[in-house]
C-alpha cells in the first residue's frame, strides 16, 4: 500500500469515528465500497466538509467530493475546490440530485485517473426541483475523471450533473416548496411543489421555476400562469424588514389590473414558504409596479373537520354523539339508499351511488339519476358542478355530466386495469385514480383539461406515484398536495401518504379497513373497518376509534 494510500485511510479514519460510518474509502484494490450510511444524524456533515488536503490521491478526493455535496453553502463552495478550474465553472450541483441510502461500489484503483461509482438510487430531483420517487431502487454507474493540475495535484476534471445525498441528508439541507399557479378559470391556486437547498438563493429558485412554468404533468392548458411569456427574474429577490422586492424584466407593468393582481398572488404564495417573508413588492426596470386588483383567490381548499357519511340516524356530518345534516340534502340521500357518494365544496350538489347507479342530488331540485350503466365505482363532483362517473373495470369509462344531464366523454386517463377509486381534486384540476390489474395495483394523478366553457375533454400526463404496497383497496385526496391509500397487507390494513412531487410516508396498520376519506391534512383522514367503526391517527402514529359507526364515508370537495 503506497505512502498516500495509508495517509488516506488513517484520516478517513478518524472522519469515520466522528460521522458513524457516513463515508469511507475503497477497500480491498481495484474495486471498494464508499458507505453512505443512514446519515440519520444531525449537521455534522455541513460542519466538518472541508476542501482537497495537499497529496490527496483520486480515491481519497471523491469521498471528500462526495462528503462536500452535502454543505450548500454558498453554491457548494467547498466541494467546488475539489475541481479542476475548467470544471468548476460548469458544475451545476442541482442539474441533478441522485438520493441513496446504500453503500455505493467505486470501481477503479485508487490513483487511477478514472473511477467509477455505482450507486442504488431511490429518488431523484431534476434541474426544475421535480422530486420523483422510484417504484424500485435503480443501479447507475457515475464516472468520475481526474486530472493534475501546475502543482502536481489531483482534481476532478468532469463527473456525472449534479450531487448525491441520502436521503436524510435531502431531507435536512433541502426543502419543499409549493409553486402556486391558478386553474384556467382563474378562481383557484394550486400548489406543484419543487425542492431546493436551504441557501440564501432559495428565494431567486422560487420566482425563476415560478416564472418557468408547471410541471410537465400539469402542461397543456391543465395549469395556467400570470406572467406574460418571457417574463424573467432581473436582477433578482431582494427580502428586508419582512417584504420581498421581486426585480422582473418583461411585459409585466403594461398588464391590466387583474392580471397584475394574479401575478402578485401567485409571487406571494410561492414565496410565503420562507419564514422571513410576509409581504412582496414587485419591481420592473427598477421601478416599482402596482399589484393591481381582483378577487382572492382559494388556495387552502379545507373541508369540515367531521367526517361525511351515512349513519344509522341519518346522512351529514359525523360525530360520535350526532349527525348534522346537509341543509336539502341529506333527506333526499337517505331516501335513495345511498352506498356511497361526494358533496361539493358549497354544499349545495351531492352525487352518490345506489344499486341503480349514480344520482345527481341538488338542494332545489328531486334527484336525478344521470348514469345507469352496470358496475359503476363511487361518483366524484368538481367545482363547476359535474358529475363524475366511471364503470370499474373500464378506465375509458369516464364521464362529466353537467347540470343538464349531458354526459361528456373525457378520454382516456393512460391507466390500466379496473378502477378502485376515481376522486377529483378540490381544486377541479386534477383526478386521482386508483387502479388494479393483472400487474398489481397504480396510483395515478391526470390533470384535467377543459375546453374554453369549462367542460372536461381530456386528461394530462399521467403522473404515478410508486405504491409501497401490491393491493390497493381505496384512495383519497388529504390536500392539496398529498393523496392517501388503504392497501391489504397481509392480515392488516396499511395507510399511506404520498406527496405529489414529493416522498411517500407509512401511516400505520389497522385491521379490517374497507374505505379511506381525505380531511385537511394527514390528520383529517379517516378509515372506516367492516364493522362500520370510523378510525383516526393518534398523537403515537397509531390508529383509534372515533366511536363513529357509519355505513359509508362520503368525500367532502
Amino acid at each position: 500500500m503506497s505512502g498516500s494510500r495509508t495517509r488516506a485511510l488513517a484520516a478517513l479514519a478518524a472522519l469515520a469515528g466522528l460521522l458513524a460510518g457516513c463515508a469511507g474509502i475503497p477497500t480491498g484494490g481495484p474495486v471498494g465500497t464508499v458507505g453512505i450510511g443512514t446519515d440519520a444524524g444531525g449537521g455534522e456533515l455541513v460542519t466538518l466538509a472541508e476542501g482537497p488536503q495537499p497529496g490527496d490521491t483520486p480515491d481519497r478526493l471523491l469521498t471528500g467530493f462526495l462528503i462536500a455535496q452535502r454543505a450548500p453553502q454558498q453554491n457548494y463552495s467547498v466541494a467546488r475546490e475539489f475541481l479542476t478550474s475548467d470544471f468548476r465553472a460548469t458544475w451545476s450541483p442541482t442539474a441533478r440530485v441522485l438520493i441513496s441510502d446504500t453503500p455505493i461500489v467505486v470501481q477503479g484503483a485508487p490513483e487511477q485517473e478514472v473511477l467509477g461509482v455505482t450507486v442504488s438510487v431511490t429518488a431523484y430531483v431534476d434541474a426544475s426541483g421535480v422530486y420523483t420517487e422510484l417504484p424500485q431502487p435503480e443501479i447507475q454507474e457515475l464516472p468520475y475523471t481526474f486530472e493534475q493540475n501546475a502543482d502536481g495535484e489531483w482534481r476532478i476534471s468532469s463527473a456525472p450533473e449534479g450531487i448525491l445525498l441520502t436521503s436524510a441528508r435531502f431531507a435536512s439541507t433541502f426543502g419543499a416548496y409549493p409553486l402556486y399557479f391558478f386553474d384556467p378559470g382563474w378562481r383557484g391556486l394550486v400548489p406543484d411543489v419543487r425542492w431546493f437547498p436551504n441557501t440564501a438563493s432559495r428565494a431567486d429558485r422560487i420566482v425563476k421555476e415560478l416564472l418557468a412554468g408547471p410541471s410537465p404533468w400539469y402542461g397543456n392548458g391543465v395549469l395556467v400562469s400570470a406572467f406574460p411569456s418571457g417574463t424573467k427574474l432581473d436582477p433578482g429577490v431582494e427580502v428586508a424588514g419582512g417584504t420581498a422586492t421581486v426585480g422582473l424584466a418583461g411585459d409585466v407593468a403594461s398588464q391590466d389590473a387583474a392580471a397584475r393582481w394574479r401575478m402578485h398572488e401567485q409571487l406571494r404564495l410561492s414565496l410565503s414558504a420562507l419564514s422571513d417573508v410576509v409581504s412582496v413588492e414587485v419591481n420592473v426596470g427598477g421601478f416599482p409596479v402596482g399589484v393591481g386588483s381582483g378577487q382572492t383567490a382559494e388556495s387552502s381548499y379545507l373541508v369540515a373537520p367531521e367526517p361525511l357519511g351515512l349513519a344509522g340516524s341519518g346522512f351529514g356530518h359525523l360525530t360520535a354523539t350526532a349527525v348534522e345534516p346537509v341543509p336539502g340534502i341529506s333527506a333526499r340521500v337517505e331516501a335513495l339508499g345511498a352506498v356511497g357518494g361526494t358533496l361539493s365544496r358549497d354544499g349545495g350538489l351531492a352525487a352518490v351511488r345506489t344499486a341503480e347507479g349514480v344520482w345527481a342530488v341538488r338542494a332545489d331540485a328531486e334527484p336525478v339519476l344521470v348514469d345507469g350503466r352496470p358496475g359503476l365505482v363511487d361518483p366524484s363532483v368538481d367545482r363547476d358542478g359535474f358529475v363524475w362517473s366511471a364503470v370499474a373495470s373500464d378506465p375509458d369509462s369516464i364521464l362529466a355530466i353537467d347540470a343538464a344531464g349531458v354526459a361528456h366523454v373525457v378520454g382516456t386517463p393512460h391507466v390500466d386495469g379496473d378502477i378502485v377509486s376515481l376522486d377529483v381534486s378540490r381544486d377541479g384540476a386534477r383526478v386521482l385514480l386508483a387502479t388494479r390489474g393483472p400487474g398489481g395495483s397504480a396510483l395515478t394523478v391526470v390533470g384535467v383539461i377543459r375546453d374554453a366553457d369549462g367542460v372536461p375533454i381530456g386528461f394530462g400526463a399521467p403522473l404515478g406515484l410508486p405504491l409501497a404496497t401490491a393491493s390497493v383497496l381505496d384512495a383519497a385526496w388529504a390536500d392539496a398536495s398529498s393523496v392517501a391509500t388503504l392497501s391489504a397487507v397481509g392480515g392488516e390494513t396499511q395507510v399511506d401518504l404520498y406527496r405529489i412531487g414529493g416522498r411517500h410516508d407509512a401511516l400505520g396498520a389497522l385491521v379490517g379497513g374497507v374505505q379511506l376519506v381525505g380531511g385537511n391534512a394527514a390528520d383529517g383522514i379517516r378509515v372506516r373497518t367492516e364493522d362500520g367503526a370510523v378510525w383516526r391517527r393518534n398523537s403515537s402514529g397509531g390508529w383509534q376509534a372515533t366511536g363513529i359507526v357509519a355505513s359509508f364515508l362520503a368525500t367532502q370537495q
